[in-house]
């Protein structure tokens, strides 16, 4: 394809301002990614219920699962958030979306000492690590390694 007398300009915030609300944009969307995922996760455990027709595992077993499932959606939610904000803003700060990602998770850290078990408390420490881990793994790059292996963006 030829570019011949096409300007290109950067897309995506250049503003401090517009790096700001990409930022908090990239926050919200994996906040309710991991939301949706988790009731989503919640409703299959009812669903498994339901099918098994009320036969119920060991606790441990329920526990398990459900710290399983908040970690997944806390991942999940992270590489989504990552995916788009690398589609949607070509300026953002992939370390700051990182810093405001474990910020978050520290401040939900306030909510184990709330919670009514233990078991609570496992399962909100465990999407709370999977949070911050994988913001590591996709805020912490400059750019992330799904566009770089797709060929979207040019590696830095």
């Amino acid at each position: 394809m030829n570019s011949q007398g096409v300007a290109k300009v950067p897309f995506g915030p250049t503003t401090a301002a517009a790096i700001v609300l990409a930022l908090m944009i990239c926050t919200l969307v994996a906040y309710f990614v991991t939301a949706a995922l988790t009731i989503a996760v919640g409703q299959l455990l009812m669903l498994g219920d339901w099918i098994t027709a009320g036969v119920r595992p060991s606790r441990h077993i329920q526990i398990f699962a459900a710290m399983t499932g908040a970690a997944a959606s806390g991942f999940a939610g992270v590489w989504v958030a990552r995916v788009v904000c690398d589609f949607a803003f070509a300026a953002y700060l992939p370390r700051a979306v990182f810093y405001a990602l474990a910020v978050l998770a520290v401040a939900g850290l306030g909510k184990i000492w709330h919670a009514g078990s233990l078991s609570e408390s496992g399962v909100l420490l465990s999407q709370l690590v999977a949070t911050v881990v994988a913001a590591f793994i996709w805020f912490w790059p400059d750019r992330s390694p799904v566009t770089i292996g797709n060929g979207i963006v040019d590696s830095d």
